[in-house]
């Protein structure tokens, strides 16, 4: 009996052993995976630090952008004011000279307002459109 006792405290041992072993490779391999996550996380997020910094530096450069076309509204409001100032003058050469019974076609200035004018309305129109677009972009 003492020999038996012998073999099965030395089996005894070495299941314990053995299951330490176990243990053992169970971490092993949950530190191979914890490994392959940590450095998925470590380029996933490098990757995302890197995209991030290059659009904050596109968003910058935007905002500046969108600072300067906010800017020339003022600019743009003295053209629009020149246009209807424009407008006035054609419709007076317009009424002088039917008054002096001359054709507006025969003087260049005429010509050359109305063109100008004709021009430049729709322009006008679609940059100030465009102004408040980018102003609501600044909310």
């Amino acid at each position: 009996m003492n020999t038996l006792n012998k073999i099965l405290t030395k089996l005894g041992k070495e299941k314990v052993k053995l299951g330490a072993v176990d243990e053992a490779r169970d971490i092993i391999n949950n530190f191979k995976n914890a490994e392959r996550i940590l450095q998925d996380v470590q380029q996933v997020s490098q990757r995302y630090l890197k995209e991030y910094t290059n659009l904050k530096k596109e968003i910058d450069k935007l905002k500046n952008t969108s600072k300067i076309i906010i800017s020339t509204e003022n600019d743009v409001r003295k053209i629009n004011n020149l246009i209807i100032k424009g407008d006035s003058v054609l419709k007076k050469i317009n009424v002088q000279a039917k008054e002096l019974g001359i054709s507006v076609n025969t003087i260049k200035e005429y010509d050359e307002l109305f063109d100008f004018s004709l021009f430049l309305t729709p322009k006008i129109n679609e940059v100030d459109k465009l102004i408040r677009e980018v102003k609501s972009t600044q909310n």
